[in-house]
């Protein structure tokens, strides 16, 4: 049975279905089957969701012509109630949608979302990939039903600066949830939609403002995610160690910095034009053979990631570069995964609150600390191999310290 929900917060529940709402989860109809997006309260249910068909295509590019016109009409109903909403200064994220339009309006939007729905299951094929775009979808739909609790007071205190005010203050009137877009960028890494809270872009000294809604937060990211990932590729086993170490103790011999060997790697890694040393290349090639990685996974102008993504018309100096991001970012969020079946299975609260590009942030209760080596044992465990990792813990977001080697 199609469906539509009617908010995207956790707290807001309610359906459109056989042309009437429903606002109690109980009477919710058990033959409930597609729908356009995932909802916190449809995490029990086995329900299709259109818009992962697409990819991250938009809904408008596959209207078909007959609901064209019916379909503006009601998108610019809801533009103007969303407009009237922001002039009133109602505060969408404190109220649900529903309890701010009338019900007409919502009956007659879900009608036409609900007969496009139904247009792009029928003529769009399901992704190959369609499974891990699901349980992404879902997570990251958890992740944004989650308000983050901002200190206002240290907000505030910013406000007398010219470089900050403006800043402190759209984050305080701001959206305090993190709606991420797994779509939005060629290699698969994350973005954030437009108005969300802006977690992946935000500056260090706002950092100390975002608190857990729990007792900490415990930070764990790769060490050298990039690096390691094409080590993997490669077929080559992990250092124990800090990779860039690695580097200095076995290729750069000639170097004498940890940060001199990562700068070197990288200007090798991803072609950039500059003066490394020809006995250093010669050394990284020795070690890392690009061309079988490319001769591997990138096929007829197209990369294939061994997750089966496909970025299409790719050049050669992009292709490497593609491959690894691509791979690191989704093996990111293959253990972010793991990391959360497990909090839910086994925490009594706890929850991951942030993805910050190779770093899972989790939002964990004292009692739920016994799970750290479970979860820390998650985040290693990769299909390239043990990742090394580090382990942060703070009280809030900018106090975060390594807790261990």
């Amino acid at each position: 049975m199609l469906f539509q929900t009617l908010d995207n917060k956790e707290e807001c529940v309610g359906i459109y279905c056989n042309d009437e709402l429903i606002f109690d989860v109980a009477k919710f109809p058990d033959s409930l089957s597609t729908t356009w997006s995932y909802h916190p309260s449809l995490q029990s249910l086995n329900v299709e969701y259109a818009s992962l068909y697409l990819e991250g295509g938009r809904m408008e590019e596959y209207i078909p012509e007959y609901l064209q016109e019916e379909w503006e009409d009601v998108f610019q109903k809801l533009k103007a109630f969303k407009r009237s909403l922001k002039i009133s200064q109602v505060n969408s994220q404190e109220n649900c949608f529903y309890d701010l339009v009338p019900d007409r309006f919502l009956i007659d939007y879900c009608s036409v979302k609900n007969r496009i729905t139904q247009h792009i299951i029928n003529s769009v094929p399901r992704p190959p990939r369609y499974k891990f775009y699901k349980a992404m979808a879902e997570m990251l739909g958890e992740i944004s039903s989650h308000s983050i609790d901002l200190d206002q007071r240290h907000l505030r205190s910013l406000m007398g600066s010219p470089k900050l005010k403006s800043h402190a203050a759209s984050l305080l009137g701001g959206n305090h949830r993190v709606e991420y877009n797994p779509f939005g960028t060629i290699t698969g890494r994350l973005t954030t939609k437009k108005n969300s809270f802006p977690i992946l872009t935000l500056n260090k000294v706002f950092r100390p403002a975002v608190r857990p809604t729990n007792d900490f937060y415990m930070e764990i990211d790769f060490n050298g995610a990039e690096v390691r990932t094409l080590l993997g590729l490669s077929g080559h086993s992990q250092p124990q160690g800090d990779v860039h170490d690695f580097h200095l103790k076995n290729v750069f011999t000639d170097l004498s910095t940890r940060a001199e060997a990562k700068t070197a790697f990288f200007a090798w890694m991803y072609g950039a034009k500059g003066n490394l040393p020809q006995a250093q290349r010669n050394k990284l090639e020795e070690y890392y053979d690009k061309r079988e990685v490319l001769r591997k996974f990138w096929v007829e102008g197209n990369v294939v990631t061994p997750y089966r993504k496909v970025i299409q018309n790719v050049d050669e100096h992009h292709a490497l570069n593609y491959i690894v991001q691509s791979v690191a970012a989704e093996l990111t969020l293959k253990q972010a995964l793991k990391i959360n079946y497990l909090l839910k299975k086994y925490g009594s609260g706890s929850h991951i609150a942030f993805l910050i590009h190779d770093a899972v942030v989790i939002d964990i209760k004292q009692r739920d600390l016994s799970l750290l080596p479970d979860i820390v044992g998650l985040m290693e465990s990769t299909d390239f191999g043990k990742f090394k990792t580090n382990v942060k813990k703070g009280l809030n977001l900018g106090s975060l310290e390594v807790c261990r080697g």
